[in-house]
């Protein structure tokens, strides 16, 4: 049983096999993710699933990061994921290898990472479980992912289906399950995935929910599982399990192949918010403002070449008055007006105050895609037509940064901590050096609660 395989990976990984760029790769996710869940916690959204968790009461037992304040685990986790996820800015991945290499596996980093720390803290976890919790839940949460076919069309949100696999993976080996109640916990768990791609095409604040969920889900099903609540007997293959009810094309052998030989852990890790289907645009943009002098009022009409599956995407959508916040991280007009009126690219131009400034929702009507047969995936060609008949160019014939066939280094993934830490205004330096400092060295760190009220 498939499911057998991953309880005993869970339970038997210990750090000493663990290869040190798997480590090293483990450390800079959280660096990256969690210094997301404190600057996304700036997204008005995010107020109404912590007021109402504020008027439940409860105990608290694990830090929202940004908030500063504690609520019961579970909620703690979705707190934390539903934060760093509000400007899309988090890690993404972690990416494929061996024969699953190129496959998409879309935002699995982002449960699991802030997930293993909320409950690391809760348990008072050092460090060397912590990274061992981060490499497992990435791992077979991307696994799962690259299993089945991803399509945007067809497929429940795989935010809400392999992150939870993959929360579920941390939770369990932090707080010590055995073979059988993990099993038994994805048993539950199996009840508990959902989630829709429509909140891309309608810009709804509703994105983020299915990876919160995820993490909530894992937390509740692992505790269920150590009640005593009982699950289905095989989650992943029965005839009414995962794979014959939520999958597309899926294929069970890839979940587990190299299983424990080879980590999925390495980060995609994004240099600008909102989607990544934005991001070759926007250097596209960025080329071309830092190349050439002219106002926004001298552009007749931008042109983009774009692989012809674009057209019909959700990418592919203006911003109004009528959208929220959401809308223009999922919007690759809104992504080349906001470079066209700001000259450059930050965390605040998708806030509220930005995203509906007049100028920038006006450009984005004059933003066409067209289809170029010769183009595929994320490559782009981009047109900037002036009033006096200049035409300004720029393409972008490589994979986005961040990706695993174009990575970005360390120093870049600190930076982006800062970035977050400044934009949130809520972590003094000291605090934020005192937990940048803890996740470098984690693996030497006897106790991570430090990390967690270090970072609100």
């Amino acid at each position: 049983m498939f499911l057998q395989q991953i309880a005993q990976h869970i339970t038997d990984t210990q750090y000493e096999q663990l290869p040190q760029d798997v480590v090293h790769a483990a450390k800079l996710r959280l660096i990256d993710a969690l210094s997301c869940s404190v600057g996304g916690y700036q997204a008005p959204s995010n107020d109404a699933f912590m007021n109402l968790y504020r008027s439940w009461g409860g105990t608290g037992q694990a830090t929202v990061l940004g908030y500063g304040e504690k609520l019961p685990l579970a909620q703690a986790a979705l707190m934390n994921c539903l934060t760093g996820r509000s400007f899309d800015f988090e890690v993404c991945g972690p990416s494929p290898e061996g024969i699953n290499r190129g496959k998409m596996v879309g935002h699995v980093c982002s449960t699991t990472d802030p997930t293993a720390l909320s409950v690391a803290e809760f348990l008072n976890a050092d460090g060397k479980e912590l990274i061992v919790a981060v490499v497992l839940g990435g791992d077979i949460g991307a696994r799962l992912a690259v299993s089945e076919e991803f399509n945007f069309d067809k497929c429940f949100e795989v935010c809400g289906t392999a992150n939870a696999f993959g929360a579920l993976a941390v939770v369990a080996r932090l707080m010590k399950l055995d073979q059988a109640a993990i099993i038994n916990a994805y048993g539950i768990l199996l009840h508990m995935m959902s989630g829709s791609y429509q909140s891309l095409w309608d810009g709804a604040d509703t994105f983020k929910l299915p990876g919160a969920l995820a993490a909530y889900n894992a937390v509740t099903a692992v505790q269920l599982s150590q009640a005593g609540f009982g699950g289905v007997k095989d989650a992943l293959t029965s005839p009414l399990g995962y794979y014959n009810l939520f999958s597309v094309n899926y294929n069970p052998e890839h979940l587990v192949v190299d299983l424990g030989k080879t980590y999925y852990a390495k980060g995609m890790h994004k240099i600008h918010p909102s989607c990544y289907g934005n991001h070759n645009p926007i250097e596209c943009a960025l080329d071309i403002v830092r190349e050439h002098q002219f106002a926004v009022e001298d552009i007749e009409q931008i042109t983009m070449d774009v692989p012809p599956h674009r057209l019909v995407h959700f990418l592919n959508q203006t911003m109004t008055e009528n959208d929220t916040q959401a809308r223009s991280l999922f919007s690759i007009p809104y992504a080349v007006a906001n470079v066209m009126v700001n000259r450059s690219v930050e965390i605040a131009h998708y806030t509220h105050k930005h995203a509906y400034k007049p100028d920038v929702m006006a450009l984005t009507e004059k933003v066409k895609m067209l289809p170029a047969t010769d183009l595929t995936n994320h490559l782009t060609r981009l047109a900037v037509h002036l009033k006096d008949g200049r035409v300004l160019r720029a393409e972008r014939n490589q994979l986005p940064l961040g990706w695993a066939e174009n990575p970005v280094g360390e120093a870049q993934v600190i930076e982006k901590f800062w970035r977050n830490i400044d934009f949130a205004g809520t972590v003094d330096k000291d605090r934020a050096e005192r937990a940048l400092a803890a996740l470098m060295d984690l693996e030497n760190q006897a106790d991570v609660q430090a990390i967690a009220s270090n970072l609100c």
